[in-house]
């Protein structure tokens, strides 16, 4: 059936990727107005909330505000669980692949709702092995909170200790490089001579990591 679009609920705390791509969403809208149509979002009956379309829920929004219909399957789930467990296996047979991240989020909150690896595995269409090996990269953060590791932060996977505060932000907000990849990105930057030295927050950023290095300096020459 087609509902509004506004009806529907985006419950972030059950969607199984970490980000919702916004280049997607972008993609859609421009589909969408050139007259695309796209197969119904899944929908929970009783909660409203959207189990899988979450980007074409967004696009849909973004294109015909709150006017804006969508076509909807709705369907009745036993439990969180079972809700989350549809979110994930929907995410993971279609649309954008589910990067590691991804996976590690699902497993944290397959975890959270007492969902077995054994089901998770399943879902994500992984074998028992495989979902261990993403669980490893799952580290300890401040007050218990779970967070999954990326591989600028692989050194760190196996200590004792939870993370700080700022490793954890950190984390979150790195991209998906290594630490070497990730430096040498930037010597290559100021070696190519590429950086916008018109953009002030560029020098400002320049100034802080100048900063940041100058303990490094004093290390490596004495």
């Amino acid at each position: 059936m087609k509902v509004k679009a506004i009806s529907l609920v985006l419950d972030f705390n059950l969607y199984p990727r970490h980000h919702v791509d916004q280049q997607c969403v972008a993609d859609y809208v421009a589909a969408l107005k050139a007259g695309a149509v796209f197969p119904p979002i899944i929908a929970d009956k009783a909660s409203k909330r959207v189990v899988d379309g979450f980007k074409r829920t967004t696009a849909a929004l973004r294109f015909g505000g709150d006017d804006a219909e969508i076509e909807v399957t709705f369907k009745s789930y036993p439990s969180e669980a079972e809700l989350l467990l549809d979110a994930i296996r929907l995410n993971a047979d279609h649309g954008e692949r589910l990067g590691h991240y991804d996976i590690g989020r699902c497993i944290i909150l397959g975890h959270s709702l007492k969902i077995t690896d054994e089901k998770l595995a399943a879902a994500l269409s992984l074998t028992l092995e495989k979902l261990g090996n993403y669980a490893h990269r799952i580290m300890e953060g401040p007050g218990g909170e779970s967070v999954v590791g990326k591989r600028i932060s692989i050194h760190l996977q196996g200590q004792e200790k939870p993370l700080t505060a700022k490793q954890t932000e950190g984390i979150k907000r790195a991209g998906g490089n290594n630490q070497l990849a990730t430096i040498n990105q930037v010597i290559s930057l100021i070696e190519s001579r590429l950086l916008d030295r018109s953009d002030e927050r560029v020098l400002d950023r320049l100034a802080r990591l100048a900063e940041l290095l100058e303990p490094f300096a004093r290390k490596a020459a004495a």
